[in-house]
């Protein structure tokens, strides 16, 4: 009786963009586009999740697969690139979020508000924000002024300083449906709460017939946090913020030195092993 060879494996690969991914220059570098492809030709799905808006994800999608799917605004929406459209979006509903804006004036008077609202960009007029990010924005007085029945996907917070110093204390202001969490030094990040990445990435894993432990994860910020303690295994970049090098099971190099495509490296050219086995008893690269 002819016996069909066993396939090996399928793995699904979740990996954030900024700091982790992409390089300081936010570029794909042309190691790890050959990663990516490696991937691809695996058969092996590969899920982009980040804080970033939709707008700012596609000409990464456009380098890696412009195919792919990709979960933004820190799981507040799901993107599909090759249909052009939203498949998943949580936004924050417009209850009640008139009085949080106000309080949030009140403890801060000098706090700068924008928001993600599908696929629109509202920032106030003081919102410091580099052009190329904000080039078709809505400007507003005040963020008050652009609420209305939809809500948003996503609220973004600036104060004076670096935001990994005052998100924690933004999380303590907040309602208890929502919450707050940072991935850049810019501002922080307020979602509804359960709207996370974390929560996205695992609806889109079950849809796809893959369990926690046929996951993959890379990230550096603690944003990245849920996705990495759901996954069955957790990478983090040498750069990583120190919360997440604390709960990673492996640490690969910087994002400035392809800490991603040397641990997709190792798991293609052993791709029977465990995830976790292959990358730690994997060949240095």
């Amino acid at each position: 009786m002819n016996r069909i060879p066993p396939q090996p494996p399928r793995w699904m690969v979740v990996c954030d963009l900024d700091g982790t991914l992409l390089d300081s220059a936010g570029q794909v570098s042309p190691r790890t586009r050959s990663a990516l492809r490696g991937v691809r030709q695996a058969g092996w799905p590969l899920l982009i999740c980040t804080a970033r808006p939709v707008r700012d994800v596609r000409p990464i999608a456009e380098v890696i697969n412009p195919d792919m799917s990709a979960v933004c605004g820190n799981g507040s929406i799901t993107y599909d690139f090759g249909q052009r459209r939203v498949v998943d979006y949580r936004p924050i509903p417009p209850t009640g979020l008139a009085a949080t804006l106000r309080s949030l004036r009140a403890r801060h008077p000098g706090v700068r508000l924008g928001a993600e609202r599908d696929l629109e960009l509202v920032l106030e007029d003081g919102f410091v924000l580099a052009e190329a990010l904000c080039r078709e924005a809505r400007r507003v007085p005040a963020l008050d002024l652009a609420l209305d029945d939809r809500g948003f996907g996503k609220i973004i917070v600036q104060l004076t300083g670096n935001a990994q110093d005052y998100y924690t204390m933004l999380s303590s202001v907040l309602p208890g449906h929502l919450m707050a969490t940072v991935s850049t030094s810019a501002f922080c990040e307020i979602n509804l709460a359960g709207a996370t990445k974390a929560a996205a990435v695992q609806r889109i894993a079950a849809r796809s017939g893959f369990s926690a432990r046929d996951v993959v994860a890379f990230g550096d910020m603690p944003n990245d946090l849920e996705v990495l303690a759901w996954a069955g295994t957790a990478v983090a970049v040498a750069n990583a913020h120190p919360e997440v090098l604390a709960v990673a099971d492996l640490v690969t190099a910087s994002n400035d030195d392809d800490g991603v495509a040397r641990q997709l490296e190792r798991l293609l050219q052993a791709p029977r092993s465990s995830p976790s086995a292959a990358l730690q008893n994997g060949p240095a690269l």
